[in-house]
């Protein structure tokens, strides 16, 4: 009778601990984590923020390129590296993949009101399924601006 008793509590406490980690790890599938990097489409789509340093509207849109790397176009409805004008495209060649983050050294701004071209650094980090944080540095990395964007659009 002791023996049934203790391989019962043994049963119980094993289906339990099953339980709870399966459980625990339903929590925690739709976010990505250290050990679940997002798969390089995470970042595809169209995505809208909103510039914390000028209250601009900023608009990127990125896609995967044929060999893996990924193309970014954007807008802003102001862009204080120039002049403070809506007259500038921002545009990526070469983002790749690095770990949870998409990066490029190629974040071109052309100000299509004087002429002028910015290059910065570019790291998208991903914050949730529909959440990517844009950082930008200048390339002897001093920070440059951090805008979130949501994902409008369908993958």
């Amino acid at each position: 009778m002791k023996r049934q008793l203790v391989v019962a509590v043994s049963a119980a406490l094993a289906v339990a601990a099953a339980s709870a980690a399966l459980v625990a790890n339903a929590a925690t599938g739709d976010r990505p984590s250290a050990r679940h990097a997002p798969a390089a489409r995470q970042f595809v789509g169209y995505w809208m923020g909103i510039d914390p340093l000028d209250g601009g509207d900023s608009r990127r849109g990125i896609t995967r390129k044929s060999g893996g790397s990924f193309a970014v176009i954007g807008r802003d409805t102001v862009f204080t590296l120039c002049d403070g004008t809506d007259r500038a495209i921002v545009t990526v060649g070469d983002a790749t993949p690095s770990g949870r983050s998409l990066v490029s050294d190629n974040f071109v701004i052309s100000c299509t009101n004087n002429g002028q071209t910015i290059s910065l650094k570019l790291r998208y980090d991903v914050v949730d399924r529909n959440i990517i944080r844009e950082t930008l540095t200048t390339q002897s990395g001093d920070p440059v601006d951090k805008i979130i964007f949501h994902r409008v659009s369908a993958r």
